[in-house]
C-alpha cells in the first residue's frame, strides 16, 4: 500500500508540470484569440468588462511606470495628504502638525502633490469608465448599512495610517518590493476580511 501511494506521489508529481504547462498554453490560446476579437471591433469591447488577464496587465504596468517615476502606489496616504491640504484652505496652520507636515508632507511645504493629482484622475476615470459602459448610476445605501459603513470607514482609515499603509500601498506595492511590514499588514487584512465576512453573512454561512 505504501509503494503503491509513493509510486502514484511521483507519477503525478512528474505529470503536473506537463499538464500545467499544457493548461497554460491552452489559457494563453484563449486570451490570445480574445484580444484579437476585440481589437475587431474596439469601441464595443470597451464597454463590455475588461478580461481580468487584462486588466492584471494594465495595472502592472501602471504600477512599475509609477514606481519608477514617482514611488510606490497609494491611496490612503494622498488622501490624508487632500485632507491635510483642504484644510490648510481654511485657515488651520496644518505644518504645525508633525503628522501632515513631517510625515506625509516630509517637511516641503503643504501642497498638491503628484500622487494627490493621480488619486483624483482614478476618480474621474472610474467614473468615465462607467458612463461609457452604461452601468454607472447613484445609489442611496440603506439606512440599516450605513453604521455598518460608517464604523468601516473609521476602522479602515485609522488603520491605514497605523500599518501605514491599505491593501493598495502594502499588498499591490508593498509585498512587491518585499516588505517585511507589508507581509504583516498582508495577513492582518485577509484574516480581518475573512472574520468580518463571516459575521456579515452568519445566517446565510459563507462557502469557506
Amino acid at each position: 500500500s505504501e509503494r503503491s501511494t509513493a509510486a502514484s506521489v511521483r507519477l503525478s508529481a512528474a505529470l503536473a508540470p506537463i499538464v500545467g504547462l499544457r493548461q497554460f498554453t491552452r489559457g494563453t490560446v484563449a486570451y490570445a484569440r480574445g484580444l484579437a476579437a476585440a481589437f475587431r471591433d474596439p469601441i464595443a469591447a470597451s464597454k463590455r468588462p475588461w478580461d481580468p488577464r487584462s486588466a492584471a496587465l494594465g495595472i502592472t504596468g501602471v504600477a512599475v511606470l509609477w514606481f519608477t517615476q514617482v514611488s510606490i502606489v497609494g491611496i490612503t496616504g494622498p488622501e490624508a495628504r487632500w485632507t491635510g491640504y483642504l484644510l490648510s484652505q481654511v485657515g488651520v496652520d496644518v505644518g504645525s502638525f508633525e503628522y501632515w507636515g513631517s510625515v506625509l508632507f516630509q517637511g516641503r511645504g503643504v501642497r498638491v502633490t503628484v500622487d494627490m493629482v493621480m488619486i483624483l484622475f482614478v476618480i474621474v476615470g472610474a467614473a468615465l469608465a462607467a458612463l461609457w459602459s452604461g452601468d454607472f448610476s447613484l445609489r442611496v445605501p440603506k439606512r440599516r448599512r450605513l453604521p455598518n459603513a460608517v464604523a468601516g470607514g473609521l476602522l479602515m482609515g485609522a488603520g491605514s495610517r497605523l500599518a501605514p499603509g491599505c491593501n493598495i500601498g502594502n499588498i499591490y506595492s508593498g509585498i512587491a518590493e518585499l516588505s517585511v511590514h507589508s507581509f504583516i499588514a498582508a495577513v492582518g487584512i485577509v484574516a480581518g476580511v475573512y472574520a468580518m465576512t463571516h459575521w456579515l453573512y452568519r445566517d446565510v454561512g459563507c462557502a469557506i
